[in-house]
Protein backbone atom coordinates (compact mmCIF):
# COMPACT_ATOMS: atom_id res chain seq x y z
CA UNK A 1 0.00 0.00 0.00
CA UNK A 2 1.68 3.60 -0.70
CA UNK A 3 2.21 6.04 1.62
CA UNK A 4 -0.60 7.67 -0.17
CA UNK A 5 -3.46 5.95 1.40
CA UNK A 6 -1.69 5.43 4.99
CA UNK A 7 -1.41 9.44 4.67
CA UNK A 8 -5.13 9.44 4.59
CA UNK A 9 -5.98 6.90 6.90
CA UNK A 10 -3.75 8.27 9.65
CA UNK A 11 -5.12 11.71 9.24
CA UNK A 12 -8.27 10.06 10.93
CA UNK A 13 -6.56 8.82 14.04
CA UNK A 14 -5.29 10.54 17.00
CA UNK A 15 -1.96 10.63 17.78
CA UNK A 16 -2.27 9.41 21.16
CA UNK A 17 -4.21 6.56 20.37
CA UNK A 18 -3.48 3.22 19.07
CA UNK A 19 -5.40 2.17 15.39
CA UNK A 20 -7.34 -1.36 15.42
CA UNK A 21 -8.97 -3.44 12.49
CA UNK A 22 -11.25 -5.54 13.86
CA UNK A 23 -12.39 -7.91 11.15
CA UNK A 24 -13.77 -11.71 10.58
CA UNK A 25 -16.51 -13.09 8.40
CA UNK A 26 -19.91 -12.31 8.09
CA UNK A 27 -22.42 -11.99 11.49
CA UNK A 28 -20.25 -12.92 13.99
CA UNK A 29 -20.77 -10.02 15.86
CA UNK A 30 -17.83 -7.12 15.13
CA UNK A 31 -20.14 -4.22 14.57
CA UNK A 32 -22.15 -5.07 18.21
CA UNK A 33 -19.10 -5.47 20.12
CA UNK A 34 -17.16 -1.77 18.57
CA UNK A 35 -20.57 -0.33 19.93
CA UNK A 36 -20.87 -2.37 23.14
CA UNK A 37 -17.08 -0.60 23.73
CA UNK A 38 -17.89 2.86 22.51
CA UNK A 39 -21.57 3.07 24.59
CA UNK A 40 -21.77 0.15 27.24
CA UNK A 41 -24.35 -1.22 25.43
CA UNK A 42 -25.93 -3.31 23.15
CA UNK A 43 -27.23 -1.77 20.26
CA UNK A 44 -29.31 -2.83 16.99
CA UNK A 45 -26.94 -2.55 13.85
CA UNK A 46 -27.23 -2.59 10.23
CA UNK A 47 -25.29 -5.26 8.14
CA UNK A 48 -22.48 -3.03 7.67
CA UNK A 49 -20.56 -2.51 4.02
CA UNK A 50 -16.66 -1.02 4.34
CA UNK A 51 -16.06 0.29 7.99
CA UNK A 52 -17.53 1.84 11.21
CA UNK A 53 -15.00 3.81 12.28
CA UNK A 54 -15.24 4.31 16.53
CA UNK A 55 -12.60 6.27 19.09
CA UNK A 56 -12.70 3.33 21.88
CA UNK A 57 -11.34 3.54 25.40
CA UNK A 58 -11.29 0.64 27.54
CA UNK A 59 -11.12 0.91 31.27
CA UNK A 60 -7.81 -1.49 32.39
CA UNK A 61 -7.63 -3.58 35.77
CA UNK A 62 -4.73 -1.14 36.44
CA UNK A 63 -6.23 2.15 36.77
CA UNK A 64 -5.33 3.23 33.04
CA UNK A 65 -7.28 2.66 29.89
CA UNK A 66 -6.00 1.65 26.04
CA UNK A 67 -7.39 4.29 23.77
CA UNK A 68 -8.09 3.26 20.01
CA UNK A 69 -9.38 4.10 16.72
CA UNK A 70 -11.64 0.61 15.63
CA UNK A 71 -11.88 0.15 11.91
CA UNK A 72 -14.67 -2.75 11.72
CA UNK A 73 -14.80 -4.45 8.72
CA UNK A 74 -18.20 -4.68 7.35
CA UNK A 75 -18.94 -7.74 4.91
CA UNK A 76 -22.75 -6.93 4.27
CA UNK A 77 -21.52 -5.51 0.45
CA UNK A 78 -22.33 -7.10 -2.52
CA UNK A 79 -18.90 -7.83 -3.03
CA UNK A 80 -17.10 -9.05 0.54
CA UNK A 81 -14.06 -11.15 -0.94
CA UNK A 82 -12.86 -7.95 -2.35
CA UNK A 83 -13.30 -6.73 0.40
CA UNK A 84 -11.91 -9.26 2.97
CA UNK A 85 -8.81 -8.83 0.49
CA UNK A 86 -8.14 -5.55 1.28
CA UNK A 87 -8.33 -6.25 4.61
CA UNK A 88 -4.57 -6.67 4.24
CA UNK A 89 -3.88 -3.37 3.34
CA UNK A 90 -5.45 -1.43 5.79
CA UNK A 91 -4.22 -3.76 8.39
CA UNK A 92 -1.37 -3.29 7.19
CA UNK A 93 -1.17 0.72 8.72
CA UNK A 94 -2.93 -0.87 11.90
CA UNK A 95 -1.33 -1.81 15.12
CA UNK A 96 -3.19 -5.18 15.84
CA UNK A 97 -6.18 -7.20 14.23
CA UNK A 98 -9.05 -7.99 16.02
CA UNK A 99 -10.73 -11.15 14.22
CA UNK A 100 -14.17 -12.06 15.93
CA UNK A 101 -15.06 -15.56 15.33
CA UNK A 102 -18.81 -17.20 15.50
CA UNK A 103 -18.53 -19.81 17.45
CA UNK A 104 -21.74 -21.47 16.54
CA UNK A 105 -21.23 -21.77 12.92
CA UNK A 106 -19.24 -24.76 12.55
CA UNK A 107 -18.65 -25.18 8.93
CA UNK A 108 -17.45 -21.42 8.70
CA UNK A 109 -14.38 -22.16 11.32
CA UNK A 110 -12.44 -23.31 8.81
CA UNK A 111 -13.36 -20.68 6.34
CA UNK A 112 -12.22 -18.49 9.04
CA UNK A 113 -9.01 -19.57 9.71
CA UNK A 114 -8.54 -19.36 5.86
CA UNK A 115 -9.93 -16.38 5.31
CA UNK A 116 -7.17 -14.80 8.65
CA UNK A 117 -4.44 -16.23 6.70
CA UNK A 118 -4.99 -14.46 3.43
CA UNK A 119 -5.32 -11.54 5.45
CA UNK A 120 -2.40 -12.46 7.70
CA UNK A 121 -0.40 -12.67 4.14
CA UNK A 122 -1.49 -9.68 2.67
CA UNK A 123 -0.47 -7.53 5.70
CA UNK A 124 2.56 -9.05 5.92
CA UNK A 125 3.82 -8.16 2.45
CA UNK A 126 2.49 -4.96 2.79
CA UNK A 127 4.68 -4.22 5.99
CA UNK A 128 7.75 -6.20 4.52
CA UNK A 129 7.21 -3.46 1.60
CA UNK A 130 7.05 -0.47 3.93
CA UNK A 131 9.83 -1.54 6.16
CA UNK A 132 7.18 -2.16 9.35
CA UNK A 133 8.63 -5.48 11.28
CA UNK A 134 5.66 -8.27 10.49
CA UNK A 135 6.28 -9.46 14.33
CA UNK A 136 4.91 -6.39 15.72
CA UNK A 137 1.74 -6.85 15.03
CA UNK A 138 -0.49 -8.97 17.57
CA UNK A 139 -3.52 -10.71 16.83
CA UNK A 140 -6.56 -10.81 19.16
CA UNK A 141 -8.80 -13.99 17.97
CA UNK A 142 -12.28 -13.38 20.05
CA UNK A 143 -14.33 -16.87 19.93
CA UNK A 144 -17.59 -15.21 20.27
CA UNK A 145 -21.14 -16.35 21.33
CA UNK A 146 -20.19 -18.96 24.04
CA UNK A 147 -23.00 -18.35 25.77
CA UNK A 148 -25.10 -20.31 22.70
CA UNK A 149 -25.44 -24.30 23.61
CA UNK A 150 -24.03 -24.71 19.77
CA UNK A 151 -21.06 -23.37 20.22
CA UNK A 152 -17.65 -25.22 20.13
CA UNK A 153 -15.83 -25.06 22.51
CA UNK A 154 -13.00 -22.28 23.00
CA UNK A 155 -10.17 -25.12 22.85
CA UNK A 156 -11.59 -26.30 19.47
CA UNK A 157 -11.48 -23.01 18.10
CA UNK A 158 -8.06 -22.69 19.42
CA UNK A 159 -6.93 -26.01 17.91
CA UNK A 160 -8.15 -24.52 14.55
CA UNK A 161 -6.57 -21.29 14.52
CA UNK A 162 -2.93 -22.85 16.37
CA UNK A 163 -1.15 -23.48 13.02
CA UNK A 164 -1.69 -20.65 11.35
CA UNK A 165 -0.93 -18.23 14.57
CA UNK A 166 2.35 -20.53 15.76
CA UNK A 167 5.46 -18.00 16.24
CA UNK A 168 3.15 -14.93 16.23
CA UNK A 169 1.86 -12.79 18.82
CA UNK A 170 -1.71 -13.85 18.87
CA UNK A 171 -3.97 -15.35 21.68
CA UNK A 172 -7.54 -16.50 21.83
CA UNK A 173 -10.49 -15.61 24.20
CA UNK A 174 -13.96 -16.82 24.91
CA UNK A 175 -16.42 -13.92 24.31
CA UNK A 176 -20.41 -13.30 24.85
CA UNK A 177 -21.21 -9.92 23.59
CA UNK A 178 -24.85 -10.04 25.61
CA UNK A 179 -23.74 -11.74 28.79
CA UNK A 180 -22.45 -9.57 31.99
CA UNK A 181 -19.00 -11.61 31.14
CA UNK A 182 -18.73 -10.49 28.04
CA UNK A 183 -15.00 -12.09 28.10
CA UNK A 184 -13.70 -8.92 27.02
CA UNK A 185 -12.00 -7.45 29.65
CA UNK A 186 -9.63 -10.29 29.64
CA UNK A 187 -9.26 -10.30 25.89
CA UNK A 188 -8.31 -6.55 25.98
CA UNK A 189 -5.78 -6.50 29.37
CA UNK A 190 -3.73 -9.28 27.03
CA UNK A 191 -4.15 -6.86 23.94
CA UNK A 192 -2.76 -3.93 25.84
CA UNK A 193 0.23 -6.01 27.19
CA UNK A 194 0.84 -7.05 23.32
CA UNK A 195 0.86 -3.79 22.01
CA UNK A 196 3.47 -2.94 24.66
CA UNK A 197 5.61 -5.49 23.68
CA UNK A 198 4.97 -5.05 19.84
CA UNK A 199 6.07 -1.18 20.55
CA UNK A 200 9.38 -2.21 22.09
CA UNK A 201 9.89 -4.88 19.76
CA UNK A 202 10.02 -7.78 21.76
CA UNK A 203 7.97 -10.23 19.93
CA UNK A 204 9.02 -13.39 18.37
CA UNK A 205 9.83 -13.85 14.07
CA UNK A 206 6.52 -15.00 12.55
CA UNK A 207 6.95 -17.66 9.91
CA UNK A 208 7.43 -16.19 6.58
CA UNK A 209 4.92 -16.70 3.48
CA UNK A 210 5.44 -16.39 -0.19
CA UNK A 211 2.65 -13.58 -1.07
CA UNK A 212 -0.74 -14.75 -1.97
CA UNK A 213 -0.55 -15.56 -5.89
CA UNK A 214 -3.50 -13.74 -7.28
CA UNK A 215 -4.09 -10.35 -5.51
CA UNK A 216 -3.42 -8.65 -9.29
CA UNK A 217 -7.63 -7.33 -9.06
CA UNK A 218 -7.15 -6.10 -5.74
CA UNK A 219 -3.97 -4.44 -6.15
CA UNK A 220 -5.83 -2.92 -8.79
CA UNK A 221 -8.89 -1.73 -6.82
CA UNK A 222 -6.39 -0.33 -4.36
CA UNK A 223 -4.25 1.70 -6.67
CA UNK A 224 -7.72 3.12 -7.80
CA UNK A 225 -8.72 4.08 -4.51
CA UNK A 226 -5.09 5.70 -3.45
CA UNK A 227 -5.56 7.69 -7.14
CA UNK A 228 -9.09 8.57 -5.98
CA UNK A 229 -7.89 10.05 -2.44
CA UNK A 230 -4.73 11.99 -4.53
CA UNK A 231 -7.43 13.34 -6.89
CA UNK A 232 -9.62 14.87 -4.36
CA UNK A 233 -6.37 17.02 -2.77
CA UNK A 234 -6.63 18.68 -6.49
CA UNK A 235 -10.40 18.27 -7.38
CA UNK A 236 -12.78 21.79 -6.52
CA UNK A 237 -14.51 21.78 -3.43
CA UNK A 238 -17.70 20.00 -2.65
CA UNK A 239 -19.81 23.50 -3.60
CA UNK A 240 -17.52 24.07 -6.65
CA UNK A 241 -17.90 20.87 -7.60
CA UNK A 242 -21.70 20.47 -7.79
CA UNK A 243 -21.84 24.14 -9.22
CA UNK A 244 -19.43 22.69 -11.99
CA UNK A 245 -21.84 19.16 -12.24
CA UNK A 246 -25.51 21.71 -12.86
CA UNK A 247 -23.00 24.38 -15.43
CA UNK A 248 -22.10 21.41 -17.42
CA UNK A 249 -18.58 21.80 -16.95
CA UNK A 250 -16.64 19.26 -14.79
CA UNK A 251 -12.96 18.65 -15.63
CA UNK A 252 -13.92 14.61 -16.30
CA UNK A 253 -16.89 12.54 -16.72
CA UNK A 254 -15.63 8.72 -14.87
CA UNK A 255 -16.97 6.56 -12.32
CA UNK A 256 -14.97 8.30 -9.55
CA UNK A 257 -17.31 11.46 -10.67
CA UNK A 258 -20.70 10.03 -10.29
CA UNK A 259 -19.51 8.27 -7.12
CA UNK A 260 -18.28 12.03 -6.17
CA UNK A 261 -22.03 13.48 -7.37
CA UNK A 262 -24.02 11.08 -5.25
CA UNK A 263 -22.69 11.39 -2.20
CA UNK A 264 -22.39 14.83 -1.95
CA UNK A 265 -26.13 15.03 -3.39
CA UNK A 266 -27.20 12.56 -0.79
CA UNK A 267 -25.33 13.54 2.09
CA UNK A 268 -27.14 17.52 1.22
CA UNK A 269 -30.28 16.39 0.82
CA UNK A 270 -30.99 13.17 1.82
CA UNK A 271 -32.22 9.98 -0.21
CA UNK A 272 -35.06 10.79 -2.35
CA UNK A 273 -34.58 14.61 -2.97
CA UNK A 274 -30.75 13.38 -3.98
CA UNK A 275 -32.00 10.54 -6.01
CA UNK A 276 -34.80 13.17 -7.86
CA UNK A 277 -31.28 15.17 -8.87
CA UNK A 278 -29.17 12.45 -9.50
CA UNK A 279 -31.07 10.95 -11.86
CA UNK A 280 -32.43 14.77 -13.33
CA UNK A 281 -28.51 16.12 -13.27
CA UNK A 282 -26.95 13.03 -14.88
CA UNK A 283 -29.34 12.73 -17.90
CA UNK A 284 -29.20 16.49 -18.46
CA UNK A 285 -25.35 16.71 -18.48
CA UNK A 286 -25.36 13.28 -20.74
CA UNK A 287 -27.56 15.45 -23.22
CA UNK A 288 -26.07 18.40 -23.26
CA UNK A 289 -22.13 17.48 -22.38
CA UNK A 290 -19.53 17.15 -25.30
CA UNK A 291 -17.91 15.09 -23.01
CA UNK A 292 -20.43 12.20 -23.15
CA UNK A 293 -20.77 11.75 -26.89
CA UNK A 294 -21.79 7.93 -27.75
CA UNK A 295 -23.26 7.44 -23.99
CA UNK A 296 -26.59 7.18 -23.21
CA UNK A 297 -28.38 7.66 -20.01
CA UNK A 298 -28.82 4.24 -18.02
CA UNK A 299 -31.56 4.01 -15.20
CA UNK A 300 -30.88 0.59 -13.55
CA UNK A 301 -27.00 1.23 -13.31
CA UNK A 302 -27.52 4.79 -12.21
CA UNK A 303 -30.30 3.58 -9.63
CA UNK A 304 -27.75 0.86 -8.91
CA UNK A 305 -25.01 2.95 -7.74
CA UNK A 306 -27.02 5.45 -5.38
CA UNK A 307 -28.29 2.54 -3.76
CA UNK A 308 -24.61 1.77 -2.74
CA UNK A 309 -23.71 4.92 -1.48
CA UNK A 310 -26.50 5.60 0.40
CA UNK A 311 -25.97 2.27 2.34
CA UNK A 312 -22.27 3.53 2.45
CA UNK A 313 -23.46 6.58 4.27
CA UNK A 314 -26.26 5.07 6.06
CA UNK A 315 -24.23 2.16 7.49
CA UNK A 316 -23.56 2.82 11.35
CA UNK A 317 -25.52 2.02 14.04
CA UNK A 318 -28.46 4.49 14.58
CA UNK A 319 -27.87 5.06 17.88
CA UNK A 320 -24.47 6.97 17.66
CA UNK A 321 -24.68 9.93 14.72
CA UNK A 322 -23.00 10.32 11.67
CA UNK A 323 -20.38 13.26 11.37
CA UNK A 324 -22.10 14.39 8.57
CA UNK A 325 -24.50 17.27 8.38
CA UNK A 326 -28.33 16.58 6.32
CA UNK A 327 -28.43 20.79 5.88
CA UNK A 328 -29.74 21.71 2.46
CA UNK A 329 -26.07 23.43 1.38
CA UNK A 330 -23.13 21.72 0.82
CA UNK A 331 -21.23 24.32 3.14
CA UNK A 332 -20.81 22.15 6.47
CA UNK A 333 -19.40 19.02 4.11
CA UNK A 334 -16.42 19.14 3.58
CA UNK A 335 -13.55 17.26 0.93
CA UNK A 336 -12.14 15.31 4.35
CA UNK A 337 -16.17 13.62 4.57
CA UNK A 338 -15.59 12.78 1.06
CA UNK A 339 -12.35 11.00 1.87
CA UNK A 340 -13.91 9.16 4.99
CA UNK A 341 -16.56 8.10 3.09
CA UNK A 342 -14.05 6.66 0.26
CA UNK A 343 -11.86 4.88 3.16
CA UNK A 344 -14.86 3.16 4.96
CA UNK A 345 -15.86 1.92 1.36
CA UNK A 346 -13.60 1.06 -0.89
CA UNK A 347 -15.90 -0.85 -2.83
CA UNK A 348 -17.04 1.98 -4.19
CA UNK A 349 -14.19 2.23 -6.18
CA UNK A 350 -14.73 -0.86 -7.97
CA UNK A 351 -16.47 0.28 -11.59
CA UNK A 352 -17.97 -3.55 -12.36
CA UNK A 353 -19.78 -3.79 -8.76
CA UNK A 354 -22.78 -4.47 -10.36
CA UNK A 355 -21.61 -7.78 -11.77
CA UNK A 356 -22.26 -8.78 -8.30
CA UNK A 357 -25.73 -8.51 -8.93
CA UNK A 358 -27.00 -8.39 -12.21
CA UNK A 359 -25.50 -10.85 -15.50
CA UNK A 360 -24.35 -8.53 -18.41
CA UNK A 361 -27.03 -9.47 -20.62
CA UNK A 362 -29.60 -7.84 -17.99
CA UNK A 363 -27.40 -4.92 -17.30
CA UNK A 364 -27.32 -4.23 -20.99
CA UNK A 365 -30.41 -5.17 -22.20
CA UNK A 366 -32.51 -1.83 -23.36
CA UNK A 367 -35.16 -2.29 -20.63
CA UNK A 368 -32.31 -1.54 -17.70
CA UNK A 369 -31.63 0.80 -20.01
CA UNK A 370 -34.77 2.74 -20.14
CA UNK A 371 -36.30 1.82 -16.84
CA UNK A 372 -35.36 0.46 -13.86
CA UNK A 373 -34.57 -3.67 -13.83
CA UNK A 374 -34.20 -5.80 -10.85
CA UNK A 375 -30.79 -8.10 -10.29
CA UNK A 376 -31.28 -11.28 -11.32
CA UNK A 377 -28.03 -12.93 -9.21
CA UNK A 378 -28.92 -11.53 -5.97
CA UNK A 379 -31.19 -8.79 -4.64
CA UNK A 380 -29.70 -5.20 -3.75
CA UNK A 381 -28.44 -4.76 0.34
CA UNK A 382 -30.93 -2.30 1.74
CA UNK A 383 -31.01 -0.49 5.17
CA UNK A 384 -33.19 -2.75 6.75
CA UNK A 385 -32.11 -3.41 10.49
CA UNK A 386 -31.31 -6.32 11.67
CA UNK A 387 -29.63 -7.25 15.38
CA UNK A 388 -25.90 -8.64 14.63
CA UNK A 389 -24.97 -10.10 17.45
Amino acid sequence: MSTILRRFMNRFYRNNEYSITIAGLGYTGKTTMLYLLKLNEIVQTISSIGFNVESIEVPLRGGGQLNFTGWDVGTGCGNPSVLSMLIGSYTASADALIWVVDSTDREGLKDSVGTLQDVIRRTESERSEAGTPAQAFPILILANKQDLPEAQSIDTVRKAFATLLRGRNACVFKSAFTQPDTGLQDAFEWLSIALELASAGKLPQPPKHNPVADMRSVDTLTEKLESWLGRIEKDSNPQEFLDQFHSISLPAWDHYTHIRIAFLLLRTHGRQKGKDMIFSGIEKYITESSQTRGRTFHITMTYFWIQIVHLGIESKAPQVPLKFSNGSSTASTSSTDFEMFLLCNPYVADGNLWADFYSRDVMMSPAAKAGMVLPDKKPLPNLVIRDAI
